[in-house]
């Protein structure tokens, strides 16, 4: 249960920390190598992503590469290296750590979860690039720097809310230099339920908040943004979800034993509904890709 008053400092930690501080044993049994917690991008022909899940021909890390190196593509990553990037909301460190590994970016990383904090410091060290990265255990509005040639936000604005989101937008602006590229990936939802109904809100993420796509556009091109590109990547979140489902399936027996039955069923709900509203089309998740003019 979180208490306070709505997406404040002190509740945003709460329903973070309730959902991402689960364990990171955790995530590891169910996530890809890279830990990337959002939708990957397929790149495999002929590709069933309504249905189909990973194979050992295209596991789902190499889905989970694709996408960061999308990611990193329309940022400008393969410019120049040494580009200074602030990752908003970097879970747990993929595109942070492939940007410094794969691009050469020195990266700010922020997050508000202790328990994904400890891990990114950790991987970087292991991959080397631990002077590349600043690991920060950091609310967005409270980054103090700007003339990032290169902002990214992976999934986390659903978490910011309604009324916050004006904030974020505006947060997204300032952080990034004249001319430099912000990509927001996000989820959208139509309709009621925003927070993605009753079960999602009361067991997965407390306070979640999603939109229309249309309606996420024209907040971020109020707060001064120019849109650049949309790409839906809706059916391939379907395949995502389908993939960490089947993670679960094969390693079920160690997720029980690490957080227990009734979580564990849980997350077999979870994911078995969440494949099932993309495919349907009941929810939607775009890159949005702006730039802040010069």
């Amino acid at each position: 249960m979180v208490r306070g008053r709505l997406h404040s400092l002190g509740r945003d930690r709460a329903a973070i920390s309730h959902h991402y501080d689960l364990s990171n044993d955790f995530y590891e049994l169910i996530l890809d190598a890279q830990m990337a917690y959002s939708c990957a991008y397929v790149t495999q022909p002929g590709a069933d992503l309504t249905t189909g899940r990973e194979s050992a021909a295209y596991p789902l890390e190499q889905a989970q590469f694709d996408k960061l190196e999308l990611v990193s593509t329309k940022l400008g990553l393969d410019d120049r290296p040494d580009q200074r990037v602030v990752d908003v909301g970097c879970g747990w460190g993929s595109l942070t750590l492939h940007a410094a590994r794969e691009h050469g970016a020195r990266v700010v990383a922020v997050t508000i979860s202790r328990e994904q904090q400890a891990f990114v410091q950790r991987r970087a060290q292991e991959q080397g690039v631990a002077d590349r990265v600043d690991v920060r255990l950091q609310d967005y509005r409270e980054v103090p720097e700007t003339d990032f040639d290169a902002v990214a936000s992976l999934e986390m604005s659903e978490h910011v809310g309604d009324k916050n989101y004006r904030a974020y937008a505006a947060t997204l602006h300032r952080l990034a230099a004249p001319g430099a590229h912000v990509l927001v990936q996000q989820m959208s939802r139509p309709g009621k339920h925003p927070g993605g109904g009753p079960f999602i809100e009361s067991f997965i993420a407390p306070d979640m908040s999603m939109r229309p796509v249309g309606a996420t556009i024209a907040l971020l091109e109020r707060a001064g943004l120019e849109l650049r590109g949309v790409q839906a990547l809706r059916e391939h979140y379907a395949w995502t979800i389908r993939s960490w489902e089947e993670r679960l399936r094969q390693r079920r027996a160690d997720v029980v034993a690490l957080v227990g039955e009734e979580v564990t069923r849980v997350w077999e709900l979870y994911p078995a509904a969440g494949a099932w509203t993309f495919a349907a089309g009941r929810m939607g998740v775009d890159q949005l890709l702006l730039r802040r003019p010069s």
